[in-house]
C-alpha cells in the first residue's frame, strides 16, 4: 500500500466505501474547534480529489445519522496506546470511523484517509488501520536567513503539508529576518517578518497541530549583527578572514566575544523580543560552528579555560536565563560533541540537536549523547544546500540511518533540516520529497521499503502522478548535478574577490578546481543531454496541467535547465581557465546569454513563493559569471 508515512498496522478487508454527495463528515459531540478545523481540512482535500464538498455535522453519540453513509470522528481514551497521537481508522462499506483521544490523533487519522481517497479517487477499499508514531517529536527546520525569506502564503502551505504528513514541529532558522526594535540596520535589507506575521503563523501552526519553535542564532553565524556599525564591537575578531561578503564568509565567521559580559546582555535583549511571539515552551538557540572562539578578543579567557570550557561558560549562562523564563532549551550538538570531556558540564536539561548530513551515520554518531544521559534529537538533512537539485540518494540514506540510530538509542525527537547555503539557490519544491521521506521515517522507523517504492508512493500520493514517475525523474536529475553550484561559487569567489578559503588545512578553491578538472568532458556532456531528456519527460507528465501544481513543476523545469547550464559552464572553465583539451558545447558569449535567460525565469519563480530578500545576490553571481564568459570571448577577438 502506497501510504506515507506507512501506518503501524494495516489489515485489508473486503468491500468498498464509495464517497458521494450523500456522504457527511460527522463530529462527535465532544469534538472541539481544532477537530472542526481538521474536518474542514478533510472536506477541502476530498473536494480537490473528486470535486464533491461533503457537509460537516455534529451529533449526539446515539444519533441515527451514525448508521448512515458517513465519516465519523469518535472520541475514545485509547488507553492501550502509549501515544496521545495514536488513532485508528476503520473503513467499512457503509461507514468510515476515525477513533482518537486527541486533536492530533484525529488530524493524523484524517491525513491517512485523505491519502486513501487520493489513491482510489474516492472508492476506498475496506481496511482496519491502527497507528501511532515512533518519535513523539517530529520536526522540520527551514532556513529563512541565508537568502530566501518565504511569503506568508507559502509558509502556510508548508504547514498544511507538514500536518498532512504527520510532522508536529516547525523551526524557522533566523539570524536577521525578524523586525526587532533597535536592530533596524540588521533587518532593513532582508525583507523580514514582522512580529505580527510570526504571531499569525504561530496561530496557524497551532490549528494544524504543528508546534512553531523559535530557532535563533545566538553565538555564531551572526554576520549581519556583528558587521554592523552599532554592534560590531561585540564580535570576536575585529579583522581577518571574512571581511568581504561571500556566501562562505557569511557562514564561516562572526561569533560573539564571550569575554565581554555585554555580549550576553545583547543576546538576552534579542531573545526577549522573540519569546513572546511563540506559544511553544521550546527554543533552539543554535550555538553551532563557533570556529573562532578564543582566537580574538576572548583569548584572555583561553589562558584560563580550554575551548570546551569557554563554550559552556557562555552557553550555560544563556540556558539558565531561558530556563528562568520556563523554556526548554535546544542547541546544535556539534561543538559539545567534539569536546566530549565536557559533556557532563552541559546543563542536563538541554536537548542536543545531533546533526549529521552525510552517508555513513554510525552508532558513535548518536551513542555519545545517550551514554551521558543527555536528551537529543537526531537531525538529518534534505541535502539541498549549495546545490540546485537535492542529493536525494544521500538525503534518503541519511534520513533512514539517523532515524534508526535515534530509535535504537531512544532519542527524544527527529528533526529534518533544510539549509540555505549559497544564497538558498535551491528551490523550495525540490525539498518536498526529502521532507516527506523524513516525515515517513519520523513516524514509522520500521518502514524499510526500497527508495524506488518510496519515490513511487510520493509521486502518487503527493503529486497525483498515476504514472508514479515524477520523483524518480527528480532523483535521476540529481545524478546529473556533477559539478554543483557550490563549486562554481568557489570559482567566482576566487576570480572576482581573490578568496580561496582554508578549512582544516584544505584550500576549498583548490578542492573545487580539482573536482572540475577531474570530471571528464564526456561525463559533463552526457549529463547535459540527460538533463534535456529529463526536462522533456517532466513536460510530458500530466501534473503540469494541474493548476495547483504548476508553480512546483516550473521549479523542476528550472532545475533541469540550471543543472545543464552548470555542467556547460564547467566545460568552458576547464578549457579557458584550466587549459584542458575539451570542446565546450557553446561559445562563452552564447552560454552567457543562456544563463541570463535562465536567471530571468528563476527570478520569476523565486518571487512567486518568496520575498525579494537576497535574490540580488543570485543575480549578482550570474552577472559576474557572464562577465567572465564575455571576457573570454573578448580575449579571442583581440
Amino acid at each position: 500500500m502506497y501510504l506515507i508515512p506507512l501506518p503501524s498496522k494495516i489489515t485489508v478487508q473486503n468491500g468498498l466505501f464509495l464517497i458521494d454527495h450523500s456522504t457527511a463528515i460527522v463530529l462527535d459531540e465532544a469534538q472541539d474547534d481544532h477537530d472542526l478545523e481538521t474536518a474542514k481540512l478533510l472536506q477541502q482535500e476530498i473536494k480537490k480529489v473528486i470535486a464533491i464538498t461533503l457537509p460537516i455535522k455534529k451529533v449526539l453519540p446515539n444519533a441515527t445519522q451514525l448508521n448512515e453513509n458517513c465519516i465519523y470522528f469518535r472520541q475514545d481514551d485509547m488507553e492501550s496506546k502509549s501515544s496521545k497521537e495514536a488513532y485508528s481508522l476503520t473503513v467499512k462499506p457503509n461507514k468510515i470511523t476515525i477513533v482518537a483521544s486527541s486533536n492530533r490523533g484525529f488530524l493524523y487519522g484524517a491525513a491517512t484517509l485523505i491519502q486513501l481517497c487520493k489513491i482510489s479517487r474516492g472508492e476506498i477499499s475496506c481496511v482496519d488501520i491502527v497507528d501511532e508514531p515512533s518519535y513523539s517529536n517530529r520536526g522540520y527546520m527551514l532556513d529563512v536567513s541565508r537568502g530566501r525569506v518565504p511569503t506568508m502564503e507559502s509558509l502556510k502551505a508548508l504547514v498544511d503539508r507538514l500536518a498532512l504528513y504527520k510532522i508536529n514541529q516547525l523551526q524557522l532558522y533566523m539570524e536577521n529576518c525578524l523586525r526587532l526594535d533597535g536592530f533596524e540596520e540588521i533587518w532593513s535589507q532582508t525583507d523580514p517578518f514582522t512580529p505580527e506575521e510570526i504571531l499569525e503563523l504561530d496561530c496557524y501552526c497551532n490549528i494544524r497541530g504543528v508546534e512553531l519553535v523559535p530557532c535563533v542564532a545566538t553565538f555564531g553565524h551572526l554576520y549581519d549583527l556583528l558587521r554592523s556599525e552599532s554592534f560590531g564591537k561585540y564580535r570576536e575578531m575585529d579583522n581577518g578572514p571574512g571581511e568581504t561578503f561571500t556566501w562562505y564568509n557569511r557562514m564561516r565567521y562572526h561569533i560573539l566575544n564571550v569575554a565581554d559580559p555585554e555580549s550576553f546582555t545583547l543576546i538576552k535583549g534579542i531573545l526577549d523580543q522573540y519569546l513572546p511571539l511563540f506559544r511553544s515552551d521550546k527554543i533552539n538557540i543554535c550555538c553551532d560552528e563557533t570556529y573562532d572562539l578564543g582566537k580574538g578578543k576572548s583569548a584572555c579567557l583561553s589562558q584560563e579555560m580550554d575551548y570546551g570550557e569557554m563554550y559552556l561558560f557562555y552557553v550555560n549562562q544563556l540556558v539558565s536565563y531561558l530556563q528562568s523564563k520556563g523554556k526548554e532549551v535546544m542547541i546544535w550538538g556539534d561543538i559539545i560533541k567534539s569536546h566530549p570531556e565536557h559533556l557532563g558540564n552541559l546543563n542536563a536539561q538541554v536537548t542536543c540537536l545531533n546533526w549529521y548530513y552525510d552517508y555513513g551515520a554510525n552508532e558513535e554518531t548518536v551513542k555519545i549523547f545517550s551514554d551521558k544521559g543527555l536528551k537529543q534529537y537526531v537531525c538529518p538533512s534534505v541535502s539541498g544546500y549549495s546545490r540546485l537539485v537535492n542529493a536525494y540518494d544521500m538525503s534518503f540514506t541519511n534520513i533512514r540511518e539517523m532515524a534508526k540510530l535515534g530509535d535504537q538509542y531512544h532519542a527524544d525527537g527527529f528533526l529534518n533540516t533544510d539549509w540555505g547555503d549559497c544564497g538558498h539557490i535551491n528551490m523550495p519544491a525540490l525539498a518536498i520529497p526529502g521532507m516527506i521521506y523524513g516525515a515517513a521515517q519520523g513516524w514509522n522507523v520500521k518502514d524499510d521499503r526500497e527508495f524506488k517504492v518510496i519515490d513511487q508512493a510520493i509521486s502518487l500520493v503527493e503529486y497525483g502522478d498515476h504514472k508514479e514517475s515524477l520523483v524518480g525523474l527528480l532523483r535521476e536529475l540529481s545524478h546529473q548535478d556533477i559539478i554543483i553550484f557550490n563549486n562554481l561559487a568557489f570559482f567566482r569567489d576566487y576570480k572576482v574577490y581573490n578568496q580561496t578559503y582554508t578549512d582544516c588545512g584544505i584550500c576549498l578553491y583548490d578542492k573545487a578546481k580539482e573536482e572540475m578538472m577531474k570530471v571528464s568532458e564526456n561525463q559533463l556532456k552526457t549529463a547535459v543531454t540527460r538533463c534535456a531528456e529529463i526536462f522533456n519527460y517532466l513536460k510530458q507528465n500530466n501534473i503540469g496541467s494541474y493548476a495547483d501544481r504548476q508553480e512546483e513543476m516550473l521549479e523542476y523545469y528550472l532545475a533541469a535547465r540550471g543543472v545543464a547550464l552548470m555542467q556547460e559552464l564547467t566545460l568552458v572553465i576547464k578549457e579557458r581557465e584550466y587549459g584542458q583539451n575539451v570542446r565546450p558545447l557553446d561559445a562563452p558569449y552564447e552560454l552567457a546569454g543562456k544563463l541570463e535567460y535562465w536567471l530571468m525565469d528563476y527570478c520569476e519563480a523565486w518571487r512567486t513563493g518568496s520575498r525579494e530578500s537576497e535574490l540580488h545576490r543570485i543575480k549578482e553571481f550570474i552577472g559576474q559569471i557572464c562577465f567572465i564568459l564575455r571576457k573570454y570571448d573578448s580575449k579571442n577577438h583581440n
